[in-house]
């Protein structure tokens, strides 16, 4: 495949990852590696079986294998701008390319969880009470003692939500669009199974930032303008961990930004009105 290369060029990536961009003289490829022969991330990508859906394409691998010392996925290139790029340009384009990512992103849920998989409930809970702990000096103690009791009386939902396959990553560097339309979803490294209705944390946790109106027509565009009954409680609950989550994470794997962080979730807070609203205010406006 990567026979007769002509140029190789290094791209930014995860931390734990390097991410290169191959040219031959036929085609054009992204390879990806980690310093882990062990891995089999690229495999799992691989093995994704996602539903078709007309002019959307899924940057999965063409090809994975380990040497001594790394593991690598070899993909295809995928032309187009990313829709932030696009929102940069054209902020008006927003209802739209959200809508069809909201359509787009429901095909992907269809995908059922291996029959072997613990339910989501289970997983999504532990992970909840992994970063708990971690949380105690990053949060003012009030909103932790609020956030527990709000996350408490909210789990019993998790029973009843569905284990499929999640993007787990949808954000705006992540969507392509060509020809003014949503082209690809990139980057399903983070993917996982579990209630698809998680899938829309990134919305609140950033696609605000940039444009509400993305947002709410990418939640809007998924239930075909008729959002489920119950969603947002469930969703809250989702941003209510995820205030937790976020810290943990950027202190973890890039702890510069834990102010930046910071404020973010200060502002998720409000959105839900110290979370005695489950409609973020976002959505309303």
């Amino acid at each position: 495949m990567l026979q007769t290369i002509q140029t190789v060029k290094r791209l930014p990536g995860r931390s734990n990852q390097t991410v290169w961009s191959v040219k031959t003289a036929t085609a054009h490829y992204i390879v990806k590696t980690v310093m882990d022969p062990t891995s089999r991330q690229y495999e799992r990508e691989a093995n994704l079986l996602i539903p078709e859906q007309h002019g959307i394409a899924h940057a999965l691998p063409l090809a994975t294998g380990q040497t001594a010392t790394i593991a690598y996925g070899i993909y295809p290139y995928l032309s187009g701008q990313t829709v932030r790029s696009v929102l940069q340009e054209t902020p008006e384009r927003a209802t739209e390319l959200g809508q069809e990512t909201g359509k787009a992103l429901k095909r992907i849920h269809e995908v059922p969880a291996p029959s072997e998989m613990t339910s989501w409930s289970i997983r999504c809970q532990a992970k909840h009470d992994r970063d708990r702990p971690a949380v105690e000096d990053l949060l003012a103690s009030e909103w932790i003692e609020r956030l527990d009791q709000f996350i408490g009386e909210r789990l019993a939902l998790l029973e009843t939500r569905p284990n499929h396959l999640q993007h787990d990553d949808v954000h705006l560097d992540n969507l392509l669009v060509q020809d003014g339309h949503l082209s690809a979803f990139l980057d399903y490294g983070n993917h996982d199974y579990g209630d698809p209705w998680h899938d829309f944390v990134k919305c609140g946790l950033f696609q605000v930032e940039m444009s509400p109106v993305f947002a709410r027509n990418m939640i809007n565009g998924y239930f075909e303008n008729e959002v489920s009954s119950n969603f947002w409680q469930v969703y809250s609950l989702y941003m209510a961990m995820v205030v937790f989550s976020s810290l943990v994470w950027t202190k973890r794997f890039d702890a510069s930004q834990v102010p930046v962080m910071q404020r973010r979730v200060q502002r998720i807070i409000q959105d839900h009105d110290g979370f005695r609203r489950d409609m973020p205010l976002w959505y309303e406006t």
